[in-house]
C-alpha cells in the first residue's frame, strides 16, 4: 500500500522503450536532452489511449539512482549531487488524456550556462493517476480499493564534455548449489561503469562442456548502469550436468563500446 494514501495502491512501471498498460501507451519512456549552455531544448512524449475510460495525471519531479544490484531508489528533486530537476519545466503539471485519444506533453530543459559538472545528470517524470475508479475489492477495514498507474519517464542531460569510458569486468564468480543454500548454480559478475555517461546493453554468458563440447546460451540480461558506478548480477544457470565447463560473460554496451570478455572454468557437481 503507498504511503500516499492507505486506499490507493499505485503501480510503477519502468521500462527502456514504449510502455503499454492496459491499452494506455507512453513513448518514449527515456528523453535525452542536449544542447549548448544556456539553450533550452525540448523533448516530447506521445501519450495514447485506446481504453473507454479517460485518465487523468498530476505530473511531478524526484531524483534517482540504481543500487549495486540495478535498482532505482527515488529521492526529493533537486536533492542529489547528479540531478537535472532544476533544470526543467513542465508546462503543467495536470495532465488529461480521454477515451481513444492521442495526446503529446512537451518537457523543456534550459542547459546550465556553466557547465562545470562534466558526469551526466537526469531526474524522473512521474505522470499520476488521480481518477482510479473504486474497485469491489476492499482492504482488511472494508475500504474500497483504488488502483491507480503511476508512470516513469526518465530524464537524462550529458554534458558536450563527458567522457564516455567504458564497461569494464571487477570480478567473474562461480557459487555451486550448496553455497548459501542456493536453489542453483550461479554466476556472479560484478563490473563498472568507467565514464561519465549512462549505459545500457546486455551482459552474455556461455558455457562450454568441455567433456561434451556441447554449448549452452542463456538469454542475455538487460544492464542499465549510471556514471562512475558499480554493479553485481548474480545470474541463476540451468540444470547442469556434472563436469567442468569454460564460462564466459561478455560486456556488450552496443556498437560504440568495445565487447568485454572474461573467462573462467568452473567443475559442475551432482
Amino acid at each position: 500500500m503507498s504511503q500516499r494514501s492507505l486506499c490507493i495502491l499505485f503501480l510503477s512501471l519502468f521500462l527502456c522503450c514504449g510502455l503499454q498498460a492496459q491499452q494506455l501507451s507512453f513513448s518514449p519512456m527515456r528523453l535525452f536532452f542536449k544542447g549548448v549552455p544556456g539553450e533550452t531544448v525540448s523533448e516530447t512524449i506521445t501519450i495514447s489511449n485506446t481504453t473507454t475510460q479517460s485518465y487523468e495525471f498530476l505530473l511531478s519531479l524526484k531524483d534517482w539512482n540504481r543500487d549495486s544490484l540495478g535498482v532505482k531508489h527515488y529521492f526529493p528533486a533537486s536533492s542529489r549531487p547528479h540531478s537535472n530537476a532544476r533544470d526543467i519545466s513542465l508546462p503543467q503539471t495536470h495532465f488529461a488524456v480521454a477515451p481513444g485519444e492521442e495526446k503529446t506533453y512537451t518537457v523543456n530543459m534550459r542547459i546550465p550556462l556553466t557547465d562545470t559538472q562534466k558526469t551526466a545528470s537526469n531526474s524522473m517524470l512521474f505522470f499520476t493517476q488521480v481518477n482510479a475508479p473504486r474497485t469491489e475489492a476492499k482492504d482488511k477495514s472494508g475500504i474500497g480499493i483504488r488502483i491507480s498507474m503511476e508512470f516513469g519517464i526518465q530524464l537524462f542531460y550529458t554534458p558536450q564534455a563527458a567522457q564516455r569510458g567504458t564497461l569494464r569486468f571487477l570480478a567473474f564468480n562461480y557459487v555451486p548449489r550448496h553455497i548459501k543454500d542456493s536453489a542453483a548454480h550461479r554466476l556472479v559478475v560484478k563490473y563498472q561503469n568507467t565514464g561519465q555517461v549512462h549505459k545500457d546493453g546486455f551482459i552474455r554468458f556461455e558455457l562450454t562442456n568441455k567433456q561434451t563440447g556441447e554449448e549452452i546460451k542463456p538469454q542475455p540480461v538487460p544492464i542499465a548502469i549510471m556514471p562512475g558506478d558499480d554493479q553485481v548480477i548474480n545470474y541463476p544457470l540451468p540444470k547442469l550436468a556434472a563436469g567442468d565447463y569454460l564460462a564466459v560473460a561478455i560486456l556488450d554496451a552496443g556498437a560504440e563500446n568495445e565487447l568485454k570478455v572474461a573467462e573462467k572454468n568452473i567443475h559442475v557437481e551432482e
